[in-house]
């Protein structure tokens, strides 16, 4: 059965998904990584929402990292057209996409319309950042005043790991609303000299 793998949350969910492409070229596997909503336009991304280019780089190179240019701006990138992913999707035995954003904030809390993942989406990574505890929520956590009207966290409260588990637990919730049946892993970040390393529950 395909991966078809989205990662939500804050923390590192970019850096995630190139570890999980690393990992899947290593294993000989053909990679799709692509967004629900925006990414950072990277090198050799393709933006020309040809079919038939996007195929032919995962044939040639295994690997291809695609998506439409954002209106406005030459340095981010959004969602492929739905019917474009679904033409290619048989060309790559592992589709990643970036399926929420934060702001680079280490934290958030999703909106009632978050996160944007695909009915057909198999599995879902939760990435949440440690390396804001201790600092005041308002400061670290992305969209904190729906957290604050929604669970009541005021606004000199420090991050705690409770509150990361809230936020883990919202997350559930806004998934279980949008009917995913898949599978749920959850992923806790943390910043070292080396870059973000990933710790799964």
């Amino acid at each position: 059965m395909k991966n078809i793998i989205s990662v939500i949350g804050a923390g590192g969910k970019t850096s995630l998904l190139h570890k999980m492409s690393d990992y899947y070229l290593g294993k000989k596997e053909t990679v799709l990584l692509t967004t629900t909503t925006h990414m950072m336009l990277e090198k050799d991304t393709d933006i020309s929402c040809d079919i038939f280019s996007i195929i032919e780089r995962l044939k040639n190179d295994k690997y291809c990292m695609a998506g439409k240019i954002c209106d406005g701006s030459n340095k981010k990138i959004q969602a492929l057209p739905l019917e474009i992913l679904k033409w290619i999707m048989p060309y790559a035995d592992n589709i990643l996409i970036e399926a929420d954003g934060a702001k680079h904030y280490s934290l958030k809390y999703p909106l009632e319309s978050e996160p944007v993942i695909f009915e057909f989406t198999t599995d879902v990574y939760l990435v949440l950042g440690l390396w804001d505890i201790g600092k005041y929520c308002k400061d670290v956590i992305f969209r904190f005043e729906d957290m604050s009207f929604e669970l009541g966290t005021k606004a000199d409260e420090k991050v705690t790991f409770e509150h990361i588990k809230q936020i883990q637990k919202v997350y559930e919730k806004r998934l279980r609303k949008l009917g995913f049946k898949g599978k749920m892993h959850y992923i806790y970040s943390k910043k070292t000299d080396d870059g973000i390393v990933f710790l799964k529950e």
